[in-house]
């Protein structure tokens, strides 16, 4: 009887040992996300408890092998040790070294080739993230890695650190390490780093965040953001990134609102069934793998690819990242049942891999990627999320692109795209999305929140090209006019005031009026003094992809289409397609101040930069305040003051034009 007790007792204890073995495990935030469901067969969830199993069998076999050829060496060759059971194991080894920090996970060195970054911060934690690479690159053992957030950047010793702790990762989650830190206080600057459990000396380098404040501080006297979109590694250099991060009191933080990778071939190369786009030979930044991305092991080495830019790295190290994806994290237009190239058909495979397994591939890759929170790990493509910066702002963060939205212009459609584009059940964001978003913005304005921003990917105003083979995008807003008319109807209805859009998308810059399609053919709207507006619109350039424009174009070229599109769309009050770069806001309890910086030369690293344009609102007028840019001429683009005289021209409904 005895004995079967101890045998209940030893099995008891290892199964108690088993599961907080898994604790490391599940700190990497990377095993959790996008999903926790085991059964729904997206393929996007990790089997927490077999990785930590075959952890254990691995360090089990390891210290067998171990004791077996130490004991057969003072025994000169004869293998007769004996050694501890597996229970036994678990309960007196395994726990104390390998399930406590790790230490005998890996002895070797890592490195961080891919450096640091935070993001999604709260006021009481955020999500630190960094991705070591073994120097053993067959190794089976997981990576321990300590992280610590100090409140001094130089100093983190016991009295400064506000977190201390470890996990593992493994190549399951292919090295990333993604895990929350806590224990902070509201509007705080912290710092980071990470170093090997076993070895502290092999550490990273030093990031730094601040915290959000409480949601409900009305002491918060400013928020300023840093915008931008469409980095595409082969087309230049990432100069918007370097300038600003180097940019004193600049921006507290950074949004990316899409397009972070591109998933085409950057080799100019042109292969039957791949995409190409850019050609990075001649700057040396062709990313990897050297085809059209489609699998898991694909979109990881692409990300590697990207984040190996010591710009990026260095905009990721110095501030907290707030990310939203756009198409290209997946593939060019893509919508919730293809893309321009995919769909589920065995026509449309892309190398051999259909959509949906192409789709959950990417969405697996951006989650181990990028420091962001899993809002929903029930719902494995939710991105769409919100923040409260106390009293003063709102972000939104929303997926205009791969939630839930309607088939999107995929090129040989377009005609049949233009015809449905103001059919009343077509929906960019899903229903679902689409609820939580207004249900939110009139919470928002509830509870006094002064700016709603909205964070999303696509320009959200009516936008005419003005050219025959390409009038309008219908891959942007332009194609889903009822959900446009149901977002504008939402901030009208319920007078939510200060609602700010901010886009990219569409690599040239757009700034806008916002303004309702039904006021755009009457007098409801004034294009002169801005009555009739409902928000504003700040459309950002690419970070290096090309103009939408065209490329290469003459300085005269580029400014004679900024003045078309101002002279065609109504509302738009400035229009520039010449320069790469992004924008910066700062929201003040009176105002939003939008500064626009510019980039001509991306073939070199380099900091010359132009401030080209920059504007106001004031709190409560929902518009842009009048004279634009300060009544100034901008350094690039068309004000629609000077491409139109509103004494002489009056909007005819497609153009403003010569009255007689």
């Amino acid at each position: 009887m005895k004995n079967i007790f101890a045998s209940f007792a030893a099995l008891a204890a290892a199964l108690t040992v088993s599961v907080s073995a898994l604790v490391p495990l599940e700190r990497n935030l990377a095993y959790r996300s996008p999903s926790l469901s085991l059964s729904n067969g997206d393929g996007l969830s990790h089997d927490i408890e077999h990785i930590g199993s075959q952890i254990r069998k691995r360090a089990y076999d390891h210290y067998v092998t171990s004791k077996v050829e130490g004991k057969a060496k003072r025994n000169n060759g004869k293998k007769n040790a004996s050694y501890k059971t597996e229970a036994d194991f678990l309960v007196e080894k395994y726990d104390k070294d390998y399930g406590s920090d790790g230490r005998d996970a890996y002895k070797g060195k890592v490195s961080f080739p891919y450096g640091v970054a935070a993001g999604d911060p709260y006021p009481d934690s955020a999500i630190l993230w960094t991705h070591p690479v073994p120097e053993d690159s067959q190794t089976k053992l997981p990576v321990c890695l300590r992280y610590q957030t100090s409140k001094n950047k130089n100093d983190f010793s016991k009295e400064n650190l506000v977190d201390d702790s470890y996990a593992w990762t493994t190549s399951e989650v292919d090295y990333s390490f993604k895990v929350e830190t806590s224990g902070l206080s509201p509007k705080t600057q912290y710092y980071y780093r990470f170093f090997t459990c076993h070895d502290p000396s092999n550490v990273s380098p030093v990031g730094s965040f601040k915290s959000i404040p409480d949601y409900n501080d009305e002491d918060v006297d400013s928020l300023r953001l840093a915008v931008f979109s469409c980095s595409n590694l082969p087309f230049g250099y990432f100069n918007a990134y370097r300038a600003a991060a180097a940019r004193k009191n600049g921006a507290d933080y950074f949004v990316h609102v899409g397009d972070y990778i591109y998933e085409a071939r950057g080799d100019g190369q042109t292969v039957e069934g791949e995409s190409t786009y850019g050609d990075g030979r001649a700057i040396n930044r062709v990313p990897a793998p050297d085809h059209e991305i489609v699998t898991l092991d694909d979109y990881r080495l692409r990300y590697g690819s990207y984040r190996k830019d010591k710009d990026l790295q260095t905009l990721h190290g110095g501030m907290a990242f707030f990310g939203i994806w756009d198409d290209h994290e997946v593939a060019d237009n893509s919508y919730n049942h293809g893309t321009a190239d995919s769909n589920n058909t065995d026509t449309g495979a892309v190398r051999g891999v259909r959509f949906t397994e192409r789709k959950l591939a990417a969405v697996k890759a951006y989650y181990e990627w990028m420091p962001i929170r899993q809002v929903d790990t029930t719902d494995s493509l939710r991105i769409w999320r919100s923040f409260r910066y106390g009293k003063l702002a709102d972000l939104f963060m929303l997926d205009t692109r791969n939630f839930d939205r309607d088939i999107t212009d995929i090129y040989w459609n377009t005609p049949q795209i233009a015809a449905l584009s103001n059919d009343t059940d077509r929906s960019l964001m899903g229903g679902k999305q689409e609820q939580w978003l207004y249900r939110n913005m009139i919470k928002s304005e509830e509870r006094g929140a002064t700016w709603k921003i909205l964070s999303q990917q696509i320009v959200t105003n009516w936008q005419n090209y003005g050219t025959p083979s390409f009038m309008y995008n219908y891959d942007a807003w332009q194609g889903y006019r009822s959900n446009r008319r149901r977002l504008f109807d939402t901030i009208v209805n319920n007078k939510i005031d200060n609602t700010v859009i901010l886009a990219g998308d569409s690599h040239a810059n757009w700034v806008y009026d916002t303004v309702p399609e039904d006021r755009l053919n009457n007098t409801a709207y004034d294009p002169v003094t801005g009555k009739g507006s409902i928000g504003v619109e700040f459309a950002g350039t690419a970070v290096s992809s090309p103009s939408s424009y065209g490329a290469n174009l003459t300085e005269a070229s580029y400014l004679e289409t900024a003045k078309k599109l101002v002279s065609i769309n109504k509302n738009l009050q400035w229009a520039e397609g010449a320069h790469r770069g992004y924008f910066e806001l700062e929201f003040t309890k009176t105002d939003c101040n939008a500064q626009f910086y510019g980039y001509v030369n991306n073939t070199n690293p380099n900091s010359d930069e132009l401030l080209v344009a920059q504007f106001n609102v004031k709190k409560g007028a929902n518009k842009l305040t009048r004279p634009i840019n300060y009544g100034i001429s901008p350094n690039s683009g068309s004000l629609q003051s000077q491409a139109v005289d509103y004494d002489k021209q009056k909007w005819n409904g497609t153009a403003f034009v010569v009255q007689n």
